[in-house]
């Protein structure tokens, strides 16, 4: 479907999302009730209205940015480029400077030049300036700093975030019973990823653990949804989880969950945290299709040491280890920002790993890996500065709503970056940009 046709089917909900948040007293500085009529007749109290149905807005389209990535990269792009419009519009640039006041800011802009200066040893201009395209979702960083956040932006980015993977479960669930015309199948390799509507399985898999992690933040403190809506919405969403083929997602799940009901529930609820902890891994581990998914991952690795790299594991594994052997040939400056794919073709061509015909290989499938050859140590260390930074933020104020959202994302950005190489993907490296905009700590009064 295109994002077109989703703005649509969104369009009444997302208009009385922005008018409840309109009506909402923390929002508005003043109620219209409270100003006299000879006021809200003068052009002074028009352009107020106006600038805040501006700033409405732009808290509205920064959000359909995580509510189109599950459904539509286009209609993610649209939201983007109408975010762009409506931060000129009410002059947010003015508070850019806001942005020097973050953790990550210097860490990125590190990593920004060191990409801009390993296009001067690069040997694919092209394939270096792609990468640095890529790069243009954290400008959502700085552009999202600067708008006035409080209590009630935040919860309007997360209900939206939540919003997009509930409709998305929703296009799944069609096809699950099969009501809907086509079957979610990797063509690629004939992989069947189960019903993920309109999502790539990977990035849906890691973002239901997000929404799940969320969740379980939520019911304890409602900050968001009451306590049912949120209740339903886990059961939905980890049904998806459980039946779709995001291994990624998967293992954030398990490795994650018990240490969120670890943090969250102190004392004699401990155990009994661990316990649903225990029960929802279980359940997650019964699903046949992560069974199949695991037992393919197996035989991928048995296919991969018989010589047959030609699996989806089998592939990872030769990506790692080009990009090991370039890491070790150029450790001190890389092979240059975008040459990975052609240090890998050269590695190809003297036999040093397994070949891949008719692949065309742009990235290892690792997001440290690929900053580690493709710009050496240096490149390397740098990303893992920046990453620390944006984690650090949000882990010192752990305890509030804001820090907890991030914090999720952050912990399966980390992990999914180990398989894929998340830093370069627009969805997740868009999604980045956002939750860095995000402030750790806002106080609950505003």
């Amino acid at each position: 479907m295109s994002a077109a046709a989703f703005l649509l089917v969104s369009k009444d909900i997302l208009y009385n999302i922005s008018v409840m948040v309109l009506n909402k007293p923390e929002i508005s500085s003043v109620r219209a009730g409270s100003i006299p009529q000879s006021w809200q007749a003068s052009s002074g109290w028009k352009a107020h209205s106006t600038f805040k149905s501006i700033e409405t807005w732009a808290f509205v389209l920064f959000g359909l940015l995580l509510f189109m990535s599950p459904l539509s990269t286009s209609g993610a792009s649209i939201a983007k480029v109408l975010f762009g419009l409506a931060w000129l519009a009410g002059g947010y640039w003015r508070n850019l400077k806001k942005a020097l006041s973050r953790p990550w800011f210097w860490p990125l802009v590190a990593l920004v030049a060191i990409n801009l200066l390993g296009m001067l040893w690069t040997s694919d201009t092209a394939r270096g300036l792609r990468v640095l395209a890529k790069l243009n979702c954290f400008a959502l960083a700085l552009s999202g700093s600067a708008l006035p956040w409080d209590r009630a932006r935040f919860k309007l980015v997360v209900r939206l975030f939540l919003a997009g993977l509930f409709i998305n479960a929703i296009a799944g669930g069609l096809q699950w019973c099969h009501l809907d015309s086509w079957m979610p199948v990797n063509t690629d390799r004939n992989i069947y990823t189960g019903p993920i509507g309109f999502a790539n399985h990977i990035f849906l898999s890691m973002a239901l653990a997000n929404a799940l992690l969320w969740i379980v933040y939520d019911l304890k403190h409602r900050i968001v949804l009451p306590r049912w809506p949120n209740a339903v919405l886990a059961l939905i969403f980890f049904t998806q989880l459980i039946i779709t083929g995001g291994r990624a997602g998967q293992a954030a799940f398990i490795l994650l969950v018990p240490v969120a009901l670890w943090m969250l529930y102190p004392g004699r609820w401990r155990r009994q945290a661990m316990v649903a902890a225990a029960l929802g891994i279980a359940g997650l581990s019964l699903s046949p299709m992560v069974r199949w998914r695991i037992q393919t991952g197996i035989n991928d690795l048995r296919q991969y040491r018989s010589g047959n790299v030609e699996t989806s594991m089998g592939l990872r594994l030769v990506f790692w280890e080009g990009a090991l052997k370039l890491a070790i040939e150029h450790p001190l400056l890389g092979v240059g920002t975008g040459d990975y794919g052609p240090g890998m073709a050269s590695l190809q061509r003297v036999r040093s790993i397994p070949a891949t015909p008719g692949l065309t290989i742009d990235h290892p499938h690792n997001s440290y890996l690929a900053y580690l050859a493709g710009l050496g140590l240096p490149g390397f260390f740098i990303l893992l500065w920046f990453l620390w930074m944006v984690t650090k933020e949000a882990w010192v104020c752990r305890g509030s709503p804001e820090a907890w959202f991030k914090l999720c994302y952050m912990g399966i950005f980390l992990l999914g970056s180990l398989t894929d190489t998340l830093i370069w993907g627009f969805d997740n490296a868009l999604a980045l940009g956002v939750i860095m905009a995000m402030p750790a700590l806002i106080p609950a009064s505003d």
